[in-house]
């Protein structure tokens, strides 16, 4: 198909060379339908989409992608499993760069230049203001995704277009605290001045724009407590201040439709390959806590009951276990139709999660409240992440009431995050990765035997992208001398786990 588009693009070209050739008079270098300027509310979709995973993006650029939930051992490999034993090494966050990154730095571009700010083709998607803003809150959380899984990376000199072919790496701690103050600053530059049109996100809400914002801050500033809790607790307080999500409503979900041109990831791999099984750890974990979310999760087997893949499977053990299809299930589950569906939505950031966050930064003595603050927003995180999934009210008390899901101040973090990584199911895998490499929870199968990883431990980073070594050898130099080897058991600033 990528080459049927490739040959399809080339021959769109050539007949419009050969018909802008016949134009009398005019520039036949100009498209008289196409404006000149860049189209912001196009170009901040595009870069949502690309996160979402259509218009190009591959499977492990999408914050729902297939190497991130590996990654967090909420899947498994049925047949390749290069992924989930660590074989590859190097990814690419170039087209991170080249694509959404670009697309929203335009957006900021041409709502600042005195040239375009003020044309019609501009202010149509909404004012100058709140574009720029949605425009870094987004770029805020692409960045943050990169320098969660590379660790050190180009920041402050990227996006400098011919300017600068070689940027500097910057520190994470330096991203990190750059990331902050443009989170705050974005959150405050919304303007009364109407909605963002065209926003598949958040539909425009610019309330919901700030909530994300100050919630990603929030989430930053906890990834600081080994490393800098005095700097984090500080910034929690502030995002908290400033206001975080207030319901599942705030969710960061993108939407896919019931078409193949956008259609979710994991229902296009279930249209025949089938590379996927939840693992057994999700189902194990659910089953053992009575967790009505199992049968929303995982798909049933032939025999109607709910197996999981152990994580890591490979060689001659995976002939014990045939995941089947979709229409005739095998001896473990497949991926549940409700959150792998052809339109089934994925979550980003949610409310739950938030609220988690809360419970851990009240639990630390973050915020005020202590344990029994803790409990409350615990709770409230179990029931969002419910009602998110469809389980009623009634179950989710009863599911609370158990003496297993009851907070305890004694078993705060297990418990915490535990919820949480549950409640990130097919969410952003790359989150979870991150939170259990800060704090070692919930217990994974770490090391995974027969991996290919240095102790056969879960990576704690991934490596540079070839590119770096290939074009940009002296920064590249600089930060391996700085941040440690270029390995994926090199520890990013925050990982102190």
């Amino acid at each position: 198909m990528k080459k049927i588009s490739i040959i399809s693009k080339y021959i769109i070209g050539a007949g419009v060379i050969i018909l802008a050739s016949c134009k009398v008079g005019g520039d036949v270098n100009v498209n008289p339908n196409q404006s000149p300027n860049a189209q912001g509310g196009y170009l901040l979709n595009s870069a949502i989409q690309f996160l979402g995973g259509v218009n190009g993006a591959g499977a492990t650029t999408n914050i729902n992608s297939f190497a991130g939930e590996l990654y967090s051992q909420y899947m498994s490999e049925t047949f390749y499993t290069n992924e989930s034993l660590f074989a590859l090494k190097q990814y690419d966050y170039q087209t991170y760069y080249t694509g959404p990154l670009k697309d929203l730095q335009s957006v900021i571009d041409v709502n600042t230049n005195a040239a375009t700010k003020n044309q019609s083709t501009t202010l149509r998607y909404g004012s100058n203001n709140n574009q720029i803003a949605a425009a870094r809150i987004l770029k805020a959380f692409i960045f943050l995704t990169i320098t969660d899984r590379w660790g050190d990376i180009p920041y402050t000199q990227a996006l400098k277009a011919d300017a600068n072919f070689s940027p500097a790496f910057d520190a994470q701690k330096d991203v990190y605290a750059a990331l902050m103050k443009e989170l705050d600053d974005a959150q405050n530059q919304f303007d009364d001045k109407g909605t963002l049109s065209n926003d598949i996100l958040f539909n425009g809400d610019n309330t919901k724009w700030k909530h994300w914002a100050n919630s990603l801050h929030a989430i930053m500033a906890l990834r600081l407590s080994k490393v800098d809790p005095t700097t984090g607790r500080a910034e929690f307080a502030k995002a908290v201040t400033a206001g975080l999500m207030a319901s599942n409503a705030d969710n960061a979900s993108y939407t896919y439709l019931a078409a193949q041109t956008n259609e979710n990831p994991y229902f296009t791999n279930y249209r025949n390959r089938y590379d996927y099984a939840v693992s057994s750890l999700v189902v194990n974990t659910l089953s053992t806590l009575n967790d009505p979310r199992l049968t929303v999760y995982v798909a049933p087997t032939a025999t109607s009951t709910y197996v999981g893949l152990p994580y890591g499977t490979f060689g001659d053990d995976l002939n014990n276990y045939n995941a089947g299809t979709r229409d005739n299930p095998g001896n473990v589950s497949l991926i549940g139709l409700a959150v792998s569906n052809q339109s089934s939505p994925t979550v980003w950031t949610s409310y739950a999660q938030v609220l988690f966050t809360e419970a851990e930064a009240a639990h630390l003595g973050w915020i005020n409240g202590g344990d029994a603050a803790a409990a409350t927003f615990y709770n409230n995180g179990v029931t969002a992440s419910l009602a998110q999934n469809g389980v009623s009210d009634a179950d989710a008390q009863t599911y609370l009431g158990q003496a297993s899901i009851t907070f305890s101040a004694n078993t705060a973090m297990e418990q915490i995050h535990t919820q949480k990584w549950i409640a990130g199911f097919l969410g952003n895998g790359w989150e979870s990765w991150a939170e259990y490499r800060r704090t070692g929870l919930p217990k994974l199968l770490d090391p995974v035997p027969g991996s290919l990883s240095p102790g056969q431990n879960i990576p704690r980073r991934q490596q540079y992208p070839q590119t770096e070594i290939d074009l940009n050898r002296t920064n590249y130099n600089a930060v391996v001398a700085r941040q440690g080897p270029d390995a994926l058991n090199t520890r990013v600033y925050w990982d102190k786990q």
